[in-house]
């Protein structure tokens, strides 16, 4: 009853800067009475009719927040601690160091507690001949690293979303954010010290957040950069990677290892808990969420030429951002694009393309894209007039995440 009060006096203010503090009591208030009392506090400030839904109240009133850049103004992330609190212990001080509102306003609880998805800390791995499990059109992520191949499987990766792993000599974090579908592969080596991630239960703009356990800062997955905490303001250095399909991974790269199948997680603190195991059939993890084909928390609102689910393939430079369509790359031959001052070369393949820079200066007039010898994960590639082209990092993502993040992306096709 209290928080159905508090909601009615919000929305008949007429004041929307109480609208971040109605979403945070519709998320977590409880009770149906109070999530029907937000809803329609909210309504009359938005002017925008209910759904009568909590995912889709949520989803919509969220959205309309962050679009429009709402301030919540004074007092409000004390409320955000205080109330985020209830749910988690640590939600108060990770929350207590975003010192801007606008971030502060679009972080939302995403169902479970800090650590509540188990991350995968130093993984078995099997040679690619042993995994007799894996099908040939699944996904994995595959990279390169220290001259080894390692392919992360999504089938695991969708499940745990988080993977504490060395490849070589090189301590590497593989974070998978199924709601924006991203995967990324991270040096976790910053100043000297290896930090171990896990996910922190939070959300901003349908996004993962993670959190490290060395320094308990708090970690935007799709930036890579800090936004809370001691580390606030540092960026992980991003590593290529490719997502793929596994047949055609080990055709590049038959020595590749691949994880194995993560044995049943056990729980210390608690010997009576039952053990999860996970269903790691392909596709199983968040399939209603897919299938579906709406989004279960807020972001920015969408525009632009793609669908706000659909899939495209990312890159950043200093001349600009781009996003490409992935079912307009299918089965297209390497082609030359240009950002800035720079000539990219896009080498589509089955599940996205790999991108390439070329070292000289811009080639505008590049007509047509001749590799010497193929391509796969390799560093730089060699066309065939001699021009060498440098391997650069790029990415997969719904469209509504990159454009959340990259408002002025390019997009191809134009």
């Amino acid at each position: 009853m209290f928080g159905e009060h508090i909601a009615g006096d919000m929305g008949r203010s007429g004041d929307r800067r109480w609208a971040p503090w109605l979403l945070d009591l519709m998320r977590l208030g409880g009770s149906t009475g109070t999530q029907r009392s937000t809803a329609r506090a909210l309504q009359t400030l938005s002017g925008l009719e209910a759904k009568n839904h909590p995912i889709d109240d949520l989803v919509m009133y969220g959205t309309w927040a962050r679009t429009e850049e709402i301030n919540p103004g004074a007092g409000y992330r004390r409320w955000k601690e205080t109330l985020f609190a209830t749910v988690d212990d640590d939600y108060e001080e990770l929350l207590a160091e975003v010192d801007d509102e606008l971030p502060s306003a679009g972080i939302i609880w995403g169902g479970v507690r800090r650590g509540g998805i188990p991350e995968l800390n130093d993984p078995l791995r099997l040679e690619a001949d042993e995994a007799t499990f894996m099908t040939d059109e699944e996904l994995v992520l595959g990279a390169v690293v220290d001259g080894i191949a390692v392919a992360y499987p999504l089938r695991f990766l969708a499940r745990h979303e988080l993977a504490n792993d060395t490849i070589g000599s090189v301590p590497v974090s593989v974070v998978f954010c199924t709601l924006c579908r991203t995967g990324w592969v991270f040096d976790r080596r910053v100043d000297g010290r290896v930090l171990d991630f896990e996910t922190s239960g939070l959300l901003l703009d349908s996004n993962k957040l993670m959190v490290d356990r060395q320094t308990d800062s708090l970690w935007h997955h799709l930036t890579g950069q800090a936004i809370s905490g001691p580390l606030k303001g540092t960026t992980l250095e991003v590593m290529p990677m490719t997502t793929i399909r596994w047949s055609d991974w080990v055709a590049e790269h038959p020595d590749s290892d691949v994880l194995d199948t993560p044995t049943p997680i056990y729980f210390a603190d608690n010997p009576e808990r039952p053990p999860i195991a996970y269903d790691y059939t392909p596709g199983s993890a968040y399939s209603s969420y897919y299938e579906g084909n709406r989004l279960w928390f807020p972001t920015f609102e969408t525009q632009g030429p793609f669908e706000e689910m659909e899939v495209v393939v990312t890159v950043t430079r200093p001349g600009g951002s781009v996003a490409f369509g992935l079912d307009e790359l299918s089965d297209r031959p390497p082609f030359a694009f240009v950002i800035g001052n720079e000539t990219l070369i896009i080498v589509p393949h089955s599940s996205g393309a790999r991108m390439f820079v070329l070292t000289e200066e811009s080639l505008e007039h590049l007509q047509q894209v001749d590799i010497v010898d193929g391509v796969s994960l390799s560093s730089e590639v060699q066309l065939a007039d001699g021009s060498v082209a440098t391997r650069i990092v790029s990415g997969r993502s719904f469209w509504f995440a990159w454009l959340g993040i990259h408002p002025e992306t390019a997009t191809w096709p134009a």
